[in-house]
């Protein structure tokens, strides 16, 4: 039992980060129907944002974090305004596309700054760890596991109590009736970037503090679009469960049966995962099924 315990918690904590990039696709997903695969750069750039400010400018944490915050709200804006704005009204394929090309551009400026390098700050945030049932878990993951409820919390009194928050639900199930009823959906669409890419950022900094900042660091934007795809892409709370119980099944996974096979099982763990959930559950563990009449 320990054993277990001692990879699930840790695969918690993971999951956790997972739930916020899916969170991040998903609010996209919800306001415009557009599936992002954008966000793995915006996470990436988040997570090197905070460690520029941190390590190389030697700023306080509180700063280093909002710097990284406003640096990643201004390039959701850009992104939104300059690439996607264009093509509100356009098939929804072609958004979906540029999301792709936005990834790809993205990454090689991201290389381009790294320069094959490995970038690490989780020394300077080593605070001590505690004992949970007799697994070691450090603070700072505890305390990343707690922002990401927190988060969560935040995006779904948001949507519900929210004038801004309803008006992006309307924008979600209909453009031309939502802009009838006086909503700006132009603005509606780069809040919602803003917002998310704000997201992103947060489980950027989470992210590159477990796995260093290198060059697999955006392709965790897949496994948060995988993420999104298990829970729902309509469905935050979804994106929170499916989130965890990937992070959970990866550390078993690695655990118990890379040991058997000599590894390489938790690297299609999610996909395998997302195929059985689809072939079930087309539409996700709680997304809306969709009929249309013709």
């Amino acid at each position: 039992m320990k054993d277990f315990l001692q990879l699930a918690i840790p695969g918690l904590m993971i999951g956790g980060l997972y739930s916020l990039v899916a969170a991040a696709i998903v609010l996209v997903y919800k306001s415009t129907r557009v599936v992002s695969l954008a966000h793995g750069q915006l996470l990436a750039f988040g997570g090197l944002f905070f460690w520029i400010g941190l390590v190389v400018l030697h700023l306080p944490l509180p700063i280093s974090i909002l710097m990284a915050l406003v640096c990643s709200t201004v390039m959701g804006w850009l992104v939104e305004r300059i690439t996607l704005r264009p093509l509100i009204g356009q098939p929804l394929i072609s958004a979906f596309l540029m999301t792709f090309a936005i990834f790809m551009a993205l990454d090689g400026v991201f290389q381009l700054i790294l320069k094959g390098e490995s970038k690490t700050y989780a020394t300077l945030l080593s605070i001590g760890e505690f004992e949970l049932v007799g697994v070691p878990i450090r603070f700072v993951q505890l305390i990343s596991f707690g922002v990401v409820l927190f988060v969560f919390l935040l995006l779904a009194l948001f949507f519900r109590f929210t004038r801004t928050g309803l008006g992006m639900r309307a924008t979600a199930e209909d453009h031309q009736l939502s802009q009838s009823t006086g909503i700006n959906v132009r603005t509606i669409f780069s809040l919602i970037w803003i917002i998310s890419a704000i997201v992103a950022s947060v489980a950027g900094m989470g992210t590159a503090y477990v796995m260093d900042i290198h060059f697999p660091l955006p392709y965790i934007g897949i496994k948060g679009l995988i993420v999104a795809l298990f829970g729902g892409l309509d469905s935050l709370p979804g994106a929170l469960l499916a989130g965890l119980i990937l992070g959970i099944l990866e550390n078993l996974i690695a655990g118990y049966l890379d040991p058997l096979v000599g590894g390489g099982l938790k690297d299609v763990a999610a996909y395998a995962l997302l195929l059985i959930v689809l072939l079930v559950k087309p539409y996700g563990l709680f997304g809306l099924k969709r009929i249309e009449r013709v």
